[in-house]
């Protein structure tokens, strides 16, 4: 689906509405005990257009916020300081470069100072191993890491009248999942389709310690309005594309599943759930 800014901005309610409450919670009570003479330390990879950071913005609260919005499009962060209030002190520097690369060189924080890392949607597009690595080197201990919206293989479309509608919705979807993980045969521990379900372990083996690993889910519906609609749509088309790509789907299949859903999509009566995983880790203080 891209990362267009368009798309990033029609999927951010329904991500807002997945996130899990006790991890944000545990944020904000976590937020309340830093220190009070300096800024937090933040830093966003996979920042796009700063969605994440405007939501950690609140999560803070009143304490300022030294933050770093980390994304290889330049386009995109651009966008990302001005969603962010800074009228308290706060800041926000963007980082254009590699995701999984020391930040100091491109005027980053060092390894072992970031308060709070956070990378929402993002995981499946990376190698788990090397993404855990790099989020525990940036932590300080006592730091946290909120990865969120981590796609766990789970989408499911239906009507509101007829739940088995579209008839072969597994196959298409499995297609769809077997394009999510094509890189995984160049790229070891690549995240792709089941990130959501080998995170934790990837984040415990590089030495965090994951306090929630909660199911995050898109309810995505028709009747939603202009929002809901355009998501439903954007969906339908990404997933046929991906199917037709990778193979393995009749093409007369393929096209019915597609009428199907877009005529349920004209009535008002297509919904979707797709699943995700948020993961809350900390680093351990030194013993």
């Amino acid at each position: 689906m891209g990362f267009e800014a368009e798309w990033l901005a029609a999927r951010a309610p329904y991500d807002e509405a997945a996130l899990d409450p006790g991890a944000t919670a545990a944020i904000r009570a976590w937020a309340e005990h830093l220190p009070s003479d300096r800024p937090a330390v933040v830093v966003d990879l996979g920042s796009g257009t700063g969605v994440a950071l405007a939501r950690v913005r609140r999560w803070l609260g009143p304490r300022r916020m030294l933050a770093y919005a980390v994304d290889q499009d330049a386009d995109l962060l651009a966008r990302a300081a001005p969603l962010v209030p800074q009228g308290d002190g706060s800041r926000v520097m963007p980082i254009v470069g590699d995701l999984l690369l020391p930040l100091e060189a491109l005027g980053g924080p060092p390894d072992g100072t970031v308060d709070l890392v956070v990378g929402h949607a993002l995981a499946d597009l990376l190698p788990l191993d090397r993404l855990a690595t790099r989020v525990a080197d940036m932590l300080r201990p006592g730091g946290q890491a909120h990865l969120a919206l981590v796609y766990d293989g789970q989408t499911a479309f239906a009507s509101r009248d007829d739940p088995d509608l579209p008839q072969c919705d597994k196959p298409v979807v499995a297609a769809f999942h077997r394009h999510m993980d094509l890189p995984s045969s160049s790229i070891p521990g690549y995240g792709g389709s089941t990130a959501g379900r080998r995170l934790g372990a990837a984040l415990v083996a590089a030495g965090l310690e994951v306090m929630a690993d909660a199911p995050s889910v898109w309810d995505v519906r028709a009747g939603d309005g202009p929002g809901g609609l355009g998501v439903l749509a954007r969906l339908i088309r990404f997933v046929a594309e991906s199917a037709r790509e990778v193979g393995g789907v009749p093409s007369g299949d393929l096209a019915r599943w597609e009428e199907e859903c877009r005529a349920a999509l004209a009535a008002g009566t297509l919904t979707v759930r797709v699943g995700h995983r948020d993961l809350l880790a900390r680093k351990p203080e030194p013993r």
